[in-house]
């Protein structure tokens, strides 16, 4: 019996978790994600969505969109991790 394979991992997270460190989206394996601020009106939401962004962008996303409320957005990692796996072996003396 085959087994399932398992769930596609979130492509949607909360900007206060990832400012607050709970999600760390460094070995996320998928190219894109929304971040969403929850709560708050107008410049909170904007200061929160930012800063999220802001903070993605030093590791590596890029923002591709803003929702028009600011409180999604968008982003594309510019290099996707390389797996894990065995190193090429050198032949000696090379």
């Amino acid at each position: 019996m085959m087994m399932p394979a398992p769930p596609p991992p979130p492509r949607g997270f909360r900007a206060t978790d990832i400012l607050s460190g709970q999600v760390r989206l460094h070995g996320y394996p998928l190219t894109f994600v929304c971040v969403e601020s929850l709560g708050g009106l107008g410049t909170s939401v904007l200061q929160t969505s930012f800063a999220a962004a802001e903070l993605l962008e030093s590791q590596g996303w890029r923002v591709v969109n803003f929702s028009d409320d600011a409180r999604r957005v968008y982003l594309r990692r510019e290099h996707r991790p390389v797996p894990p796996g065995p190193l090429p072996v050198q032949p000696p003396g090379r």
